[in-house]
């Protein structure tokens, strides 16, 4: 049997936080990619990513897929009253991906936990585990023998883990929504705190509106109204996103950290000023052309780079998969 005979038998499972974040976004992006691809990929939502092993854990993930699934449904009628409940059903990341419900999987099913999921809770036999940040991984919360390990970006990496640095890169920026449409009068600040939210610099209080819990065509409303846009998250998408809109994108470096620890020969940190010198002020102004076409190339690549963990995966559990065929 041919691996491109055999690739059709491979099934994907990507367990996802429920909400629309960057890790979420790109957890969404990966189920996209492998469908267009020719592969079966579902979404498997999760409200507990704890180690699981208790009572406990189910019971948390039955209550959490039965609001679920209740909410789904009723997001139709009510999500215009009460619209913050509803914000991860009217707003997903991307729409009319397949999703699955049930928590089993068979042997020719590879899971995709990001990094946020310990322990192995769907019982798969094959596992990746995306580095989609600094992750915290403990003895018991993953299988040191069989568990791949892939990371999103060089930065969170884990050379123990991951020494080869298998990256599976696939950003999804939908350019038709994220774009400049004032080019007029611009004032204030927006903020972006997300995953900043516990450093030791960040404000008592902002002068402006914090755009972490917006939709994301309210996102774009406000980077086009502010004329600057802080984030105290270091890695978020949505820095790009302020400078695709016309902010002048400022991410405040983490305490004791300099320009040299964010910007390197692997992200140029292109439309972005890492502080508020001058000099960066006018970097980010001057770069924001090549952000647009980085992130244009990005969308392309993207298809590529999950072609290439397929490949990857097809090489890493082929003989399991045609083993569990043969049977």
């Amino acid at each position: 049997m041919s691996k491109d005979n055999n690739r059709n038998k491979l099934k994907y499972v990507i367990v996802s936080p429920r909400n629309n974040g960057g890790g979420a976004i790109v957890l969404h992006a990966l189920c996209k990619y492998l469908n267009d691809l020719g592969y079966e990929a579902e979404m498997f939502y999760s409200g507990y990513f704890s180690k699981p092993g208790s009572f406990f854990f189910w019971y948390k993930w039955i209550m959490f897929t039965v609001k679920d699934l209740w909410k789904l449904a009723s997001a139709p009628l009510l999500a215009k009253m009460f619209k913050r409940n509803y914000f991860n059903y009217i707003d997903v990341p991307i729409r009319g991906l397949p999703r699955k419900y049930l928590p089993g999987v068979d042997d020719n099913t590879i899971v995709v936990y990001p990094e946020i999921a310990k322990g192995n809770f769907l019982k798969a036999k094959n596992v990746v585990r995306w580095l989609l940040y600094h992750h915290t991984y403990k003895d018991g919360e993953y299988d040191k023998e069989k568990d791949l390990f892939v990371c999103y970006r060089h930065v969170f990496n884990d050379s123990k883990l991951n020494p080869k640095e298998i990256t599976l890169y696939c950003p999804y920026f939908n350019l038709d929504l994220y774009k400049r449409t004032n080019f007029g009068e611009r004032s204030g600040a927006c903020y972006i705190v997300r995953k900043g939210r516990n450093r030791s610099d960040l404000p008592a209080k902002f002068d402006g509106i914090v755009i972490d819990d917006l939709f994301e065509q309210e996102k774009v409303e406000v980077f086009n109204k502010c004329k600057y846009c802080i984030s105290y998250d270091t890695e978020t998408a949505y820095s790009d996103i302020a400078a695709l809109c016309g902010c002048i994108s400022i991410v405040v470096p983490e305490p004791g950290k300099t320009i040299t620890d964010y910007r390197n020969e692997y992200d140029k940190r292109y439309g972005i000023a890492v502080g508020f010198d001058d000099k960066e002020i006018n970097y980010a102004k001057d770069t924001v052309e090549l952000l647009h076409k980085e992130l244009k190339k990005l969308n392309k690549t993207s298809r590529n780079s999950v072609s290439d963990f397929a490949m990857y995966c097809n090489s890493i559990f082929y003989d399991t998969v045609v083993e569990n065929n043969m049977k």
